[in-house]
């Protein structure tokens, strides 16, 4: 299951996490793989529908951070703007994020901690992880790019 995750996604920590997350879906299933004509069929589909997923969000956080980017470069008012000046806009936008989604940014970014580390130090659901830190984004690409 390893390697054909790390086919797919081209990335150890992520393929590490598309498999742990894979054995807990068929653990919440487990009463319907007796049932299935081909479990390990199921499975390795269930992996490959993940790590699809997984690039799917990758891709659409890459091109969030691509337009993030264009607008930055392109923002009028860039001679205008220091770097302390857009360090304290970021930090002033992470500071208007609830304190769960604070925490699990600094975890992500500053301790460059991978989602599954997040996960186990945080008691959540690496689901429940990653959800928060969209809603993060979300939020920060709100405040950084349209203040």
């Amino acid at each position: 299951m390893r390697r054909m995750a790390e086919k797919i996604l081209h990335d150890d920590d992520l393929a590490n996490d598309a498999v742990q997350e894979t054995f807990v879906r068929l653990w919440r299933k487990r009463w319907r793989l007796g049932m299935m004509e081909d479990p390990q069929g199921f499975s390795m589909r269930t992996l490959r529908n993940l790590c699809i997923d997984m690039l799917r969000r990758d891709k659409q956080r890459q091109k969030y951070i691509n337009a993030a980017a264009e607008l930055y470069i392109h923002h009028p008012d860039d001679d205008t703007l220091d770097a302390e000046q857009r360090y304290k806009m970021v930090e002033q936008a992470i500071a208007s994020l609830p304190p769960k989604q604070q925490q699990i940014i600094e975890m992500k970014y500053v301790k460059q901690m991978s989602i599954h580390e997040i996960a186990q130090q945080t008691g959540l659901s690496e689901t429940n992880i990653t959800t928060l830190l969209s809603r993060a984004y979300a939020t920060l690409r709100a405040n950084i790019i349209q203040p």
